[in-house]
């Protein structure tokens, strides 16, 4: 048999195979009579006017959804949010982390061949953002700020230590020159930044002092951590000396003029202090590393206070896993305690009661906190590559700043 004969004869062969009806051939995959499930629609997301990116829970409502959570996805723009809940008419869903004015939210459903989208732009806002000019190379240790919002921070620098102020568009300039980084600091009644730097020594400055000109204000009875003002207008003072001097700013007769032990706390050092109406709270140390925070009364105008109240054990709640190393309270005496915990940054403790402000957007350490004038909490986050400012949208107000000028 030639070539063009085997040829001839598979090309016969071929037609005959595609002509001829294959019984065991499978029936096709695409049902073109198969238009899907209904596709879902949205008419309504709330909250209307917007939610904080990352955190709050969103309810989106309409129809042709899946009762089974994980059979819908809801898009923002390009990013998927995390679904909380499903029935047909309804979607539980947390935005992702994404800050933007103009979003589309979609939805598509298993089973359906469309998404369904939301006929309005939507709005995620930031719960917390980056505040001021701080990166790798400002390391930051302390802030406080004015009536007017304006933030001030202490860095410690080469070759000088300085003040830095971030005023409400976050423009920068150098408050003021420094003899040292500050531990703890606060605007004084007087416009003047008090602050301490662990050691035995009250500093003082005034906006435009230079360097050379920053003064030792007052020797103190123990090395000091942090400070704050009462509303009589003196000045706590305590670190890890275990004792509590009250300070007299307006006593200008001499280093140790002025300046009272309140308090011997004998075996507890303190962490940070802060005012409270007619309370002065601590968090404290021990010999055996527990921390706790208690409360004294204010007892009088010269600044007396009365014995130790228990108020949380940090020890307790953190099973001596990861270090208290700020706090603050709110408007309502709710405690805001700042950590080197991944699991909670910040735990907000409200009549006992502790829960973790904002898990999944802060980031640990949170080593200083002062709140503002409104809802925003500033905090300092010095991380082993980054030292930043960060600016907390809490929803709620901060108590009272005495010493604010």
């Amino acid at each position: 048999m030639n070539v063009y004969l085997k040829i001839t004869l598979s090309l016969l062969l071929l037609v005959y195979f595609f002509n001829c009806e294959n019984t065991n051939y499978p029936e096709d995959i695409w049902d073109e009579d198969d238009n899907g499930n209904a596709g879902p629609f949205i008419t309504s997301v709330v909250p209307e006017q917007g939610a904080f990116a990352g955190i709050d829970t969103l309810t989106i409502n309409g129809g042709n959804f899946s009762t089974v959570s994980s059979e819908n996805i809801v898009y923002f723009n390009e990013s998927i949010g995390r679904i909380i809940s499903s029935s047909s008419e309804m979607i539980e869903v947390v935005g992702p982390n994404l800050v933007s004015d103009s979003i589309t939210i979609r939805i598509a459903v298993q089973g359906a061949l469309e998404f369904g989208s939301y006929s309005d732009l939507y709005k995620l806002y930031p719960a917390v953002e980056n505040y001021g000019p701080f990166d790798q190379f400002t390391d930051i240790f302390s802030l406080d700020l004015d009536r007017d919002e304006n933030l001030i921070v202490s860095l410690d620098g080469s070759p000088n230590s300085e003040f830095w102020m971030v005023d409400i568009d976050q423009d920068s300039s150098i408050w003021s020159g420094s003899l040292s980084k500050g531990s703890g600091m606060k605007l004084g009644p007087d416009g003047s930044i008090y602050f301490v730097n662990y050691q035995r020594f009250l500093y003082k400055d005034e906006q435009g002092t230079e360097k050379e000109n920053s003064e030792i204000f007052k020797r103190l009875n123990g090395n000091a951590t942090d400070l704050d003002f009462d509303s009589f207008g003196n000045l706590y003072v305590g670190g890890n000396g275990s004792s509590i001097d009250v300070v007299d700013i307006q006593d200008n007769d001499g280093l140790t003029s002025g300046v009272t032990q309140a308090v011997d706390l004998d075996s507890l050092d303190i962490v940070a202090m802060r005012v409270f109406f007619d309370f002065l709270y601590i968090l404290t140390n021990n010999a055996s590393f527990d921390q706790a925070i208690y409360r004294m009364a204010i007892l009088n105008s010269e600044g007396a206070l009365g014995e130790l109240e228990f108020v949380f054990d940090w020890s307790l709640y953190s099973n001596n896993q990861f270090s208290a190393l700020c706090f603050t309270l709110d408007y309502q005496g709710n405690l805001y305690i700042g950590s080197d915990s991944e699991l909670y940054p910040i735990t907000v403790v409200e009549n006992g009661s502790a829960k973790t402000l904002y898990p999944s957007i802060l980031s640990p350490p949170i080593n200083y906190m002062s709140w503002g004038n409104s809802n925003y909490l500033y905090v300092i986050n010095r991380m082993s590559d980054l030292n930043r400012v960060q600016r907390i949208n809490t929803r709620t107000l901060g108590a009272n700043y005495y010493g604010r000028p």
